[in-house]
C-alpha cells in the first residue's frame, strides 16, 4: 500500500470508531504533503476548539503513516473547509498588521499562533517586498513579528 492508501484506510477506520461516515478525498498538495479533505454533516466535534482536535487528528494520521511506512509525510487534514476559511481569516488579519507596520514604520507583534498558522503568515508575507516576518517566543506563546524591511 502507498502512503495515500494507508492514510485513507486509517481515516476510514477512525471515522468508523467515532460513528461517522463522511466523504473523504486524499490528494498530494505539496512536496511531502498529503491533503485529506473530509466532508459531511455534524463534524464540528472533529475540529474542536480553535482547530485543536483537527490538529490532533492530523498528528495521529502522520504518526500512523510513519509507523506503517517508515517515512515521514506531512498530513494536512481539512474538515468541511475549516482550514481554508481559517487561512483566509489569517490573511485578512495579516493585511491589517501589514497596514500598521507601514503606517507606523515599527515592528508589530501578532497574537500567538500554532506552527502551521505561523508558516501561513510567513508564506503570505513573502509576497510583500517592504515587510519581513520572524517568529519569536517559546511554546504556546510563539508568535510572528512583522517588521519594515530596511
Amino acid at each position: 500500500m502507498d502512503k495515500k492508501e494507508i492514510i485513507k484506510v486509517n481515516v476510514d477506520r477512525m471515522m468508523g470508531f467515532m460513528g461517522v461516515s463522511p466523504d473523504i478525498s486524499i490528494s498530494d498538495s505539496e512536496e511531502d504533503t498529503i491533503s485529506v479533505a473530509v466532508e459531511g454533516q455534524n463534524l464540528n466535534f472533529l475540529i474542536g476548539y480553535r482547530g485543536e482536535s483537527l490538529d490532533a487528528l492530523q498528528t495521529i494520521l502522520g504518526l500512523i503513516t510513519f509507523k506503517e511506512t517508515g517515512e515521514w509525510v506531512h498530513v494536512l487534514v481539512d474538515i468541511n473547509g475549516y482550514r481554508k476559511q481559517k487561512q483566509e481569516k489569517i490573511e485578512q488579519i495579516t493585511k491589517g498588521y501589514i497596514d500598521k507596520v507601514r503606517f507606523f514604520g515599527k515592528d508589530v507583534e501578532m497574537s500567538p499562533m500554532i506552527a502551521y498558522e505561523r508558516r501561513q503568515v510567513h508564506t503570505f508575507i513573502s509576497e510583500y517586498d517592504d515587510i519581513i516576518s520572524e517568529s519569536t517566543g517559546e511554546g504556546p506563546a510563539r508568535r510572528v513579528v512583522l517588521k519594515p524591511k530596511k
